[in-house]
């Protein structure tokens, strides 16, 4: 790694030493912390159904635009970890905050390249210490993976913008991988690889062998999903092109867009360096745009990025940029360095001792935990903590349940808790889960309702509730853990 990272024994060693440092707040209850809501619940059954059911899916989840889809790689590449730990989703973030973590090595190897030592380790230090990488490392998500790669995707890009060529393979493999993890955030970066190669007329040295191999390298992340595509019509793409041609969210010029782009990528660049204090970012900031549009490299990446994703008129979200996060990081630490010397060191620890007090945060279940997400605090925990309260109430005879979450009624966490932890702890599964009528039940004696408070629609819950009541009679028995609750209820009277 030394060798390959370009790094030095000291360099090693500190790094090393921020490397566990990191890790302490990333990994801090995270067994029992984790949120988990609609996403984490779908993508832990879609691996499970690959792992268990051997269904090789070439298909991933729904993005937030209809019949737009991700492939499955996020899916495949999480099997191990799954495995690992058996199902549990904990298991699962622990993987990808160690990914997190390791990534600090290479930004410091791509931050000496591109300005100095010192330059790199504060780079790697403030990566371990803010509170919004923190954040972002504990959110277990198809997005979460799209840091750690695109750091080692920028690093050999680098390399490449030097002139070697024999990397392309590599930065196009990694382009679309990380287009596969998250199409928003990852298929721009194919269009920076593009624009170096044209800049820097780097395609003059591109030989047929570095071509082909290239193109291979590229395809071979989207087979699955190009295999979906073929056997079904090409519907995403037809998709893409629907979206790209709408009116109000399709690609246009709207500088209303291009505003709200920049002011959600300022607001992201504050939770990353000094979250809630704007101001105090403010003079490395400008000093930052100043060294961006004086260092061509870049200038090539970061301008590209953002104009073409500011093309779609629907707006975007913070977790959208994530992979211009580390350069930006790399250059606000090159302008605190630059600063007086008295000015950088108050500056300097102002910063640190606003995050390292946000790891308060840490110590116990709260939304601060997760970037995105509902409104409502459910951790892995608090559903260990409902599906035992349910299991050890039946005493093992049958049950059956109805659930209310947000998104409204996409049950898959609550059965995924069932048929995972469920299952391997009580040797049973629920007899039905989800929309039924108490004449569907043919073992099951006892009713289960599981909700989740709906602050935005409470007259939603209410009429579920009232539905629960009249079909399955009033409570009888209550449990919650934070916002997680649930009922038992009458039925059936005998």
């Amino acid at each position: 790694m030394l060798n390959f990272l370009s790094l030095t024994r000291k360099e090693f060693k500190l790094l090393s030493l921020i490397f566990l440092l990191a890790l302490i707040p990333r990994l801090w209850r995270i067994h029992t912390d984790l949120q988990i809501h609609f996403d984490q619940g779908l993508h832990s059954f879609a691996i499970w159904d690959i792992w268990h059911e051997r269904k090789l899916s070439l298909l991933g989840h729904q993005t937030d635009t209809d019949g737009i889809f991700h492939g499955p790689i996020y899916y495949w590449f999480m099997i191990p970890a799954y495995a690992i730990g058996g199902g549990d989703p904990g298991a699962a973030a622990i993987f990808q905050i160690l990914l997190h973590s390791l990534a600090i090595f290479f930004l410091f190897s791509l931050a000496k390249q591109l300005f100095n030592s010192q330059v790199a380790l504060l780079s790697s230090f403030l990566y371990a210490v803010s509170y919004g990488y923190i954040s972002y490392s504990r959110w277990l998500s198809n997005v979460t993976p799209v840091l750690p790669f695109s750091i080692v995707f920028f690093w050999f890009l680098y390399y490449l913008y030097q002139g070697k060529i024999n990397l392309l393979p590599a930065v196009t493999f990694l382009a679309s991988l990380l287009t596969q993890f998250h199409a928003a955030s990852g298929v721009f970066l194919s269009l920076v690889v593009f624009f170096i190669l044209i800049s820097k007329r780097l395609y003059r040295q591109v030989s047929f062998r570095i071509a082909l191999l290239s193109l291979i390298t590229f395809i071979i992340p989207h087979l699955p999903l190009l295999a979906f595509e073929l056997r079904h019509n090409f519907v995403v793409s037809q998709s893409v092109l629907k979206l790209s041609r709408d009116q109000s969210s399709g690609l246009g010029f709207s500088i209303p867009v291009f505003q709200h782009n920049f002011q959600t990528f300022l607001t992201e660049l504050v939770h990353l360096t000094s979250f809630p204090f704007a101001w105090m970012t403010i003079i490395p900031f400008v000093i930052s745009v100043f060294l961006l549009l004086r260092n061509r490299f870049f200038t090539l990446i970061i301008l590209p990025f953002f104009f073409f994703l500011s093309l779609y008129r629907r707006g975007t979200f913070g977790f959208f940029f994530m992979p211009l996060f580390p350069l930006f990081t790399i250059l606000f630490s090159n302008s605190i360095l630059l600063l007086p010397k008295i000015l950088k060191y108050i500056l300097l620890v102002t910063l640190v001792a606003i995050n390292l007090s946000l790891w308060k945060n840490f110590l116990y279940p709260t939304h601060a935990l997760t970037p995105i997400g509902a409104f409502n605090l459910i951790t892995s925990q608090d559903r260990k903590n409902v599906v035992d309260w349910v299991y050890q109430d039946a005493s093992g005879q049958p049950f059956a349940l109805w659930i209310y979450t947000i998104p409204y009624f996409l049950d898959q966490p609550w059965s995924y808790y069932f048929v995972w932890y469920g299952q391997d702890k009580y040797g049973y599964q629920p007899e039905k889960i989800g929309s039924f009528s108490p004449g569907d039940l043919k073992s099951a004696q006892i009713f289960y309702n599981i909700y989740e408070p709906d602050d935005d629609r409470p007259t939603r819950l209410e009429s579920w509730l009232d539905e629960v009541n009249k079909n399955f009679g009033p409570v009888v028995g209550i449990f919650s853990s934070n916002d997680a609750r649930v009922e038992r209820r009458t039925w059936p009277n005998k």
